[in-house]
Order: structure tokens, then C-alpha cells, then sequence
């Protein structure tokens, strides 16, 4: 009997043996699914926030792959065979809310261990995650060079194509983003800061009658001395002189560089005359700045109203500052938005310059009257176009040393002018202002290459563009990098 006992001991615990080795090796391969679920959801989560950077991007579904299996881990490329032998479906990408959040789902087939002795080859796990941009604020000036060599091989319309593709990437298709402002500031050799900012000027200095039928466009001069040329100072620090172009007529024994009458100004209708022919008292002054504006609709109209302006040179330096007037919160409230713009410290708001020239800084000269066409040197009246700093030898950069020529005094200005320009990229970079740069057909060899490099950022932040369709890859470029910066998982 005790045989028969035992013999049937035996049986129950072989038979209950079954069900514990089950449990047992189902834990084993649960566990195992557990430590693949948890690396997938490693791998998803930088996947989605990849996603996010890269939305609006043709490569946004290869970089999500690339960063999940860069975090998970192939085994097989072939037969999307991951870490520990795991078999991946996906990942799965779907972008919704009108390109707001990207969500990427995975699963993997899980290899078991003691299970398969069971008849359970593999357990499925699935992962989820939905990521959202949050979109950081941003005010952002398109610091624009519209000089008259600009004109050529119309490359003014290859710069408005660049333009408005880097606004379009960052509106996405809205008229409005939460948070997002752009200004546009056209320069030449001055910049228009509006017809109607009078009030910005020395008391006194605008004489309306000096125009005779015309009125001032809203050039202004540069604040030369002490410094101000290189400074976010208000105009209530230190107020602005109008921009004007005094006429040429009967001043020399030959034709003036900018002879004009009531009845002879032509500078209204430049656009249709011959390169470098219109004459008048706002000579020189190219379309006014539009201060940081929420509406695409408005900003892609000014951006398409630009037209190449002839006549004073190149001088970024005051392009750049105006940019500056447009970001500093010190000048917030006066171009009209009494919120704007935003402080300097604000942690969700990014502060950036695009700044774009087609050359060198320089004097333009004239080379159809005097002054400039004299036979000798500078003592025969040899000088340049007037601008923002006056004339050459009116001398309001405060330059040293002997001059031969306008052209040798011409190339000690740019040098300076070149100088205040970098003065001017350090003190906005200290305010962590971020600035592009962007130079167009400029020769390898030319000094700006160096200057706008410098001036950016960091080396990735500048861009050079030999061609139109470089000019118009380089925009594209930053406004996908700066829709990226306004990201955040």
C-alpha cells in the first residue's frame, strides 16, 4: 500500500510540475518582453522628439528610423532584426494636428525562451508616443541688402523668392503663429526708418521745404559721432538728422552727380529708368523697415514690393543696426506695439538676425559728374556719392592719415565702416541676439567672406551662395533650422 501511495505522489507532483515549469517560463520571457519594451520606449521617445525637429522637413520619417534604431539597436538591416533578435514592425509615422505633433508607434516580436517548449515561438510587444512642438516665441529681422547691383541678372527677385520661402517654412501655411514676429529692413548706404517716425529726428532738422515737391521717404543719417553708429541708443537718447541729398545743379564747372530741380526729380520712378540715371533729394534711400509684424500676409507683401535702389554704395553696418533697433527692448512701444519688442531675458522667446549682402561695404562713386570725375587727386574735388555718412570728405568716420584719391580714402571707410560692423555683431551676440549671415556672388577672395563668417553666430550660421539657386537653398536652410530652434518636446 505504501508503494501504491507513493507511485501516486509521484503522479500528482509530475503532473503539477507542468503548470509551475509554464509559470516559470512564462515569467522568464515576460520578463524578457519587459526589458524590450522598456529599451523600445527609449528608442520611440527620441524618435518622436527627432520627429518634431524635423517635421515639416522631406527627411523627417529617415531621421525618426535613423534615431530609433540608433537607440535600440540592428542586428539585421535586411529583416529589420533588432537587439536580442527581436523582429521590428514600424516605425509607424503619422503626423496630425495640422503639423503640430508627430506620432510614432513600433512592435516587435520577442524571441522566447522557455515558451516556444509550450508552442509560443515569440510575444508581441507595441509601443506608442506622441510628441507635440511646443513653439517658442521668436522675433526675427530680415536685414536685407537692396543695393543697385542687385538689379543685375535680377537677382533682387532671386532674394524675394528666398525670403518668402524662409517665411513661408516658418508659418507653415498660417497667416499667424502664436509668438512669432518678423521684420523686414531693407538697406543700401542708409536706412528708411518710415516717413511718418519724424518725430525721431533732431527738433528742427527736418526743413520740409528743402525737398521742394517731394517730401522726405524716412531716411535718416548715421549717428556718427561718439559712437552711436554702433549702439541700440533711442531716439529720445540720441535723435536722428534727415536724410537728405542736397541738389548738384550749376555747384561745378560740369554736371553734378545729383542734379535735380522741382521739376527734374526722377527718384520716384527709378525703377523704370536706366540704372543709376534718377536724381532727386531722397537719392539714394531705399524702402522703409517694417517693424516686427505677426501677419504673413504683410510681411511677404513688403518682402515683394522690394526693388534694387541705386545710388550711395553699401553699407551693412547701418542695415545691421536698424535690425538691432527692431529687437532691442529698449526701443519696445515705439514702432507701435506697445508689448514689442519682448525683453532680452525672456526664456521662451528667441531673438535672430538674418543679415544678407551681395558685396563689399563701399562708397559708391558716380562716374558721370563731378564730384568724383575731377583729372587729379582729392585736392581736385575728387570724392563719392553722398550717403548716410555724408560725403567721403566731409570725413564723419573721423579717418586718418593721407588720402590719394577718393579711392584710397574710399578704402580706408570700408575699412572702418567694416570695423563698426563687427563692433556692432559683438554687442548683439552679447545680448544673445542669434545672428545668420549670408553673402551672395562675392568672389572667394573677397574680404566679406570673412567679415560675415565672423560675424554670425557660430561657422554653421553663415552662409555662402556663389549662385541664385545657393542664395535660395541657404534661406531655405535657415528658416528650417529656425523652425527647429522654436521647437521643444
Amino acid at each position: 500500500m505504501l508503494r501504491d501511495r507513493a507511485g501516486a505522489v509521484a503522479v500528482l507532483v509530475a503532473l503539477a510540475s507542468i503548470p509551475i515549469a509554464a509559470s516559470a517560463a512564462l515569467a522568464v520571457d515576460l520578463g524578457l518582453a519587459y526589458v524590450v519594451r522598456s529599451r523600445l520606449i527609449t528608442a520611440i521617445d527620441a524618435a518622436a522628439l527627432a520627429g518634431t525637429r524635423s517635421i515639416n522637413a522631406p527627411t523627417r520619417d529617415a531621421e525618426i528610423a535613423a534615431w530609433f534604431w540608433a537607440n535600440y539597436g540592428r542586428a539585421e538591416v535586411s529583416r529589420n532584426v533588432g537587439w536580442l533578435g527581436t523582429e521590428i514592425e514600424g516605425p509607424v509615422i503619422t503626423v496630425e494636428d495640422e503639423g503640430r505633433q508627430v506620432r510614432v508607434s513600433v512592435r516587435a516580436r520577442v524571441p522566447t525562451v522557455f515558451m516556444r517548449l509550450f508552442g509560443q515561438d515569440s510575444l508581441s510587444v507595441g509601443v506608442e508616443n506622441v510628441a507635440r512642438r511646443a513653439e517658442l516665441g521668436m522675433e526675427l529681422a530680415l536685414v536685407l541688402d537692396i543695393t543697385g547691383s542687385m538689379k543685375g541678372g535680377n537677382a533682387i527677385a532671386a532674394l524675394r523668392d528666398a525670403a518668402t520661402e524662409l517665411v513661408n517654412i516658418l508659418y507653415d501655411g498660417r497667416e499667424t503663429v502664436n509668438n512669432l514676429w518678423v521684420a523686414v529692413v531693407p538697406y543700401v548706404a542708409s536706412v528708411n526708418l518710415g516717413p511718418t517716425r519724424s518725430a525721431w529726428l533732431v527738433p528742427g532738422s527736418l526743413n520740409p521745404n528743402a525737398y521742394l515737391n517731394r517730401s522726405w521717404a524716412g531716411c535718416v543719417e548715421a549717428r556718427h559721432a561718439n559712437g552711436h553708429d554702433g549702439t541700440d541708443a533711442t531716439p529720445a537718447e540720441v535723435p536722428f538728422r534727415p536724410y537728405l541729398w542736397t541738389s548738384t545743379r550749376n555747384k561745378y564747372s560740369v554736371k553734378g552727380d545729383n542734379d535735380w530741380t522741382a521739376t527734374t526729380i526722377t527718384e520716384q520712378n527709378q525703377a523704370s529708368l536706366p540704372d543709376n540715371t534718377a536724381v532727386g533729394p531722397n537719392l539714394g534711400c531705399g524702402a522703409p523697415v517694417l517693424p516686427l509684424t505677426t501677419a504673413r500676409t504683410t510681411i511677404l507683401g513688403r518682402i515683394a514690393a522690394l526693388q534694387a535702389t541705386f545710388r550711395g554704395g553699401t553699407m551693412a553696418n547701418l542695415g545691421l543696426q536698424a535690425g538691432w533697433f527692431t529687437l532691442s527692448p529698449r526701443w519696445r512701444g515705439l514702432w507701435g506695439d506697445p508689448n514689442l519688442p519682448i525683453a532680452y531675458n525672456d526664456e521662451l522667446i528667441r531673438k535672430v538676425v538674418v543679415l544678407m549682402t551681395d558685396g563689399e561695404n563701399q562708397w559708391y562713386d558716380w562716374p558721370g559728374g563731378a564730384p568724383g570725375s575731377g583729372p587729379g587727386g582729392w585736392s581736385d574735388d575728387h570724392d563719392a556719392d553722398y550717403t548716410a555718412y555724408g560725403r567721403i570728405r566731409e570725413n564723419r568716420l573721423g579717418l586718418t592719415g593721407s588720402a590719394s584719391g577718393w579711392r584710397g580714402a574710399n578704402g580706408r571707410a570700408a575699412q572702418e565702416i567694416n570695423a563698426r560692423m563687427t563692433g556692432l555683431c559683438t554687442a548683439m551676440k552679447a545680448q544673445n541676439i542669434m545672428i545668420y549671415t549670408v553673402v551672395f556672388n562675392v568672389s572667394a577672395n573677397s574680404p566679406a567672406q570673412a567679415l560675415y563668417r565672423g560675424c554670425a553666430t557660430s561657422p554653421q550660421n553663415y552662409f555662402n551662395s556663389p549662385t541664385q539657386a545657393d542664395l535660395r537653398a541657404a534661406f531655405r536652410a535657415i528658416g528650417e533650422q529656425l523652425a527647429n530652434l522654436r521647437l521643444t518636446q
